[in-house]
């Protein structure tokens, strides 16, 4: 992993407009950008990436304002990982402007607030996965693979956790296609929205239903009677 100062960055696109254009870094590098108050929690989550060939840690913020005027001059970014509950207090609006500006950046929250409500406000305002920060440091590289490739991580919440089960009907027709067996491209495809979207209300899906994964989410699906 190569980690990249504002003064030694050679962009290899033009970025163009930045209306939630999303570009992709070359030879299939994931550029990843870590907000969190704590500079030294901030420096070991960086270094977690270290000797990591496909991610490239490209953004390093303090505040969530800070995370989203940088990321506003460096478009080539793929994913953020960050603790929507900072104490400054703009983590969290901070991730539902990212998340309206830039829809198909992959958003992980970082956090030592894993209970249902955090979790489920942090869902609601554009993260796609949620870890805990209890998470081993060597973990993130393969945890942000995963997000960026289309996958969800939630914490576990528990059989004796109450969460809402009303899927919106956008999320219904998401659940019926998963559980056909269509991937994130080609639901992404049907339904004329992106990867990220599908992503993102598949993260809906599986906290509505106390799932992690789409075998659960179909199961559950179709015990509930919300898919035949």
């Amino acid at each position: 992993m190569k980690r990249v100062s504002d003064s030694d960055e050679q962009p290899t696109h033009t970025t163009g407009d930045l209306n939630g254009a999303r570009l992709k870094a070359p030879r299939g590098v994931i550029r990843l950008a870590i907000a969190d108050e704590q500079p030294l929690f901030v420096d070991g989550a960086t270094k977690a990436f270290e000797g990591e060939d496909d991610i490239e840690v490209v953004i390093l913020a303090l505040t969530g304002g800070e995370l989203v005027s940088r990321i506003a001059s460096e478009p080539l970014v793929d994913a953020v990982l960050i603790d929507p509950w900072m104490r400054c207090g703009d983590g969290l609006e901070s991730v539902a402007l990212l998340h309206a500006e830039y829809p198909d950046l992959s958003i992980v929250a970082l956090s030592g607030l894993a209970d249902p409500g955090h979790v489920n406000q942090a869902m609601e305002s554009g993260v796609v996965s949620y870890v805990s920060k209890g998470t081993l440091a060597r973990d993130l590289p393969a945890i942000i693979r995963h997000v960026v490739s289309g996958g969800v991580i939630l914490p576990a919440m528990g059989g004796a956790v109450q969460l809402s089960t009303d899927l919106t009907a956008r999320e219904l027709e998401v659940l019926k296609m998963a559980s056909e067996g269509l991937s994130n491209g080609e639901i992404a495809s049907a339904l004329y929205i992106t990867e990220q979207t599908v992503k993102f209300h598949l993260g809906n899906i599986y906290r509505k239903l106390g799932v992690t994964n789409r075998t659960e989410a179909a199961f559950q699906g179709m015990r509930r009677g919300l898919i035949a």
